[in-house]
């Protein structure tokens, strides 16, 4: 993930859910056998920038997924929404869904995926699809297709350092 957008994701979590965000924080310092209060002191970009190195490793994986998942419920909420509604799972109308359900057809998985890349930037439709699918890994064989092979989906496209 560039700086950039791991800036604009923890700026929206700092803004809207400020407990997530201090969380986060709190939990990185422990996991570096330092004081909580060394991160709460820094500067909010600097507190970025030390926050995203860390998550970037892979002991942090599941801190990183736990705040993408706020981000994509909170911010993006309609665009989650609209891709359950397009494929006709029922859901708590915030985006959370029990269970996850057998894949649907091919033209409607497709169909699903191209209105979210256009109607929605192509990063929130990346992060999304790529939740989705880590649910249950296997399960919608389709879907992991569309993702490792629709260009407007593809890493090296969405995830660069600016």
């Amino acid at each position: 993930m560039s700086s950039l957008q791991a800036g604009s994701v923890l700026n929206w979590l700092y803004e809207n859910d400020r407990a997530a965000y201090r969380n986060c924080g709190a939990i990185l310092a422990s996991r570096r056998k330092l004081r909580p209060v060394f991160v709460e002191r820094k500067p909010r970009d600097e507190k970025n920038v030390w926050i995203k190195d860390c998550l970037s490793k892979p002991a942090n994986t599941d801190l990183a997924l736990e705040l993408l998942q706020v981000w994509t419920l909170g911010k993006n909420s309609a665009m989650v929404c609209e891709f359950l509604d397009t494929l006709e799972i029922p859901h708590d109308g915030k985006g959370l869904i029990d269970t996850i359900p057998s894949e649907p057809s091919s033209s409607k998985v497709e169909a699903a995926v191209d209105a979210l890349l256009a109607k929605n930037e192509p990063f929130p439709v990346f992060v999304y699809l790529h939740l989705f699918s880590a649910i249950d890994e296997g399960a919608w064989p389709v879907l992991n297709g569309l993702l490792q092979t629709k260009p407007a989906l593809a890493p090296t496209t969405l995830l660069v350092t600016p």
